[in-house]
């Protein structure tokens, strides 16, 4: 569906949104879990672990759009693989941060290149990806108020 001036539907460009966000991760983890042993939701961890230090439960399921005992079960994976490892938040006792081993630090590394890597396959003849870029960003940032 266009409008009258041809320029696509906030539908179509909605559909097509979330189709190449969907088709990306699919695509991540199927190589994630061919030359890694990860799924896309272990992947998705680890580089959200590597940028933010440590996270706790909640706030990884929140970061990766599942629900909490999802992110338990794939910590307890990362934590057998020696990926990751459940430290005592030291500014709230009662809270348990997710924390990457040096193992899993390594591991991030090797899913950060396998992401850029899709990422420039993806790209291909994409006129100017770096507006591309800063408006996903955007994007990112609108739903992010909601």
């Amino acid at each position: 569906m266009t409008k009258d001036d041809g320029t696509p539907s906030a539908l179509c460009l909605g559909r097509d949104l979330m189709l190449a966000g969907s088709r990306l991760r699919d695509a991540v983890g199927r190589r994630a879990q061919r030359e890694f042993g990860l799924t896309a939701l272990q992947s998705d961890m680890l580089l959200l672990l590597a940028v933010h230090g440590s996270m706790i439960s909640t706030e990884l399921a929140a970061a990766c759009g599942v629900n909490a005992s999802t992110v338990t079960h794939a910590v307890d994976a990362g934590i057998e693989r020696g990926l990751m490892r459940r430290d005592r938040n030291e500014a709230d006792r009662r809270l348990v941060d997710i924390v990457l081993t040096p193992a899993g630090k390594r591991m991030a590394e090797r899913v950060r290149a396998l992401v850029a890597d899709l990422a420039r396959a993806a790209l291909e003849g994409v006129d100017q990806p770096a507006v591309l870029a800063e408006s996903l960003a955007q994007v990112t940032r609108n739903l992010e108020k909601d």
